[in-house]
């Protein structure tokens, strides 16, 4: 008999009673480490594992979709590979130039309509900064000038000459019973 110590036991079922899953994993790997002999498996357990499955366990899973794997995949990959082909030796040179041209110039249009949507979105971006610009100084100097309370006044006229004018071009509500 060897000597045991109890308090590392103790420790680690006290642990797992506490619901502290770390600190017993910690502990159990510390009792485990110092009183469990670590042994080999002895020599052909996989073999001797392997043979003790029924048949056909080990047979190799097919995925659920595997187009690869079907027959008519296969058939289309090799009919889609001779149409490319016969297609390609029935191309003249002349065509090959006629498309090669169009693709240039497809590329071309759409690097024209790019420079173009980047130079609107550039005017329309300077133009609201000058916009800004203008609205922040007309702030400014009515704040520094004094003639806020006029601005202000003038504002809640317009505002007040449109609820008439609105009020007189609507007719009155009915009220529905």
């Amino acid at each position: 008999m060897s000597e045991w110590d109890d308090k590392e036991l103790r420790r680690w079922l006290d642990a797992e009673a506490a619901d502290a899953p770390d600190e017993a994993d910690r502990l159990f790997a510390s009792v485990a480490s110092s009183y469990l002999l670590r042994s080999d498996p002895p020599a052909g357990l996989a073999d001797r594992v392997l043979r003790a499955l029924p048949a056909g366990v080990l047979a190799p899973a097919r995925p659920l979709f595997d187009p690869a794997a079907s027959w008519w995949a296969r058939l289309v990959a090799f009919a889609s590979v001779v149409l490319l082909g016969v297609g390609l030796s029935l191309v003249t040179p002349r065509q090959l130039i006629g498309l090669s041209a169009d693709a240039v110039s497809l590329a071309a249009r759409f690097l024209d309509g790019a420079v173009a949507w980047g130079t609107a979105g550039i005017g329309v971006w300077t133009a609201s900064l000058e916009l800004l610009g203008t609205v922040g100084q007309a702030a400014g100097h009515v704040a520094t000038t004094g003639t806020m309370p006029i601005v202000i006044a003038a504002n809640l006229a317009v505002a007040s000459a449109a609820f008439v004018g609105l009020r007189r071009l609507l007719p009155p509500r009915e009220e529905c019973v």
